[in-house]
């Protein structure tokens, strides 16, 4: 099959991942969440953290499940924040 680098595998329009965004952000605002979805080319999983920061990430359909991708989301998210070294 087809690996992560090569670009056809992975062909979703901006349209769709755009929609599919619409319909997470009208169900956190009716107390809904959706942390998952799934085309026929590819997965989505989103995250947030906090009031303010969603994290959405996009892998083709034969990648990882969704526990790793709710993973990739959470180290992205400890990579962001992640505290300067002590001068201490």
């Amino acid at each position: 099959g087809a690996g992560f680098g090569h670009a056809p595998s992975l062909q979703v329009p901006f349209s769709l991942v755009g929609a599919l965004h619409g319909v997470h952000l009208f169900g956190a605002a009716a107390g809904a969440e959706l942390r998952e979805a799934a085309t026929p080319t590819a997965r989505l999983a989103w995250a947030g953290y906090g009031n303010s920061i969603t994290l959405i990430v996009l892998s083709p359909a034969h990648g990882p499940p969704g526990p790793a991708l709710a993973r990739i989301l959470d180290s992205a998210f400890g990579a962001m924040v992640r505290a300067p070294p002590s001068t201490d």
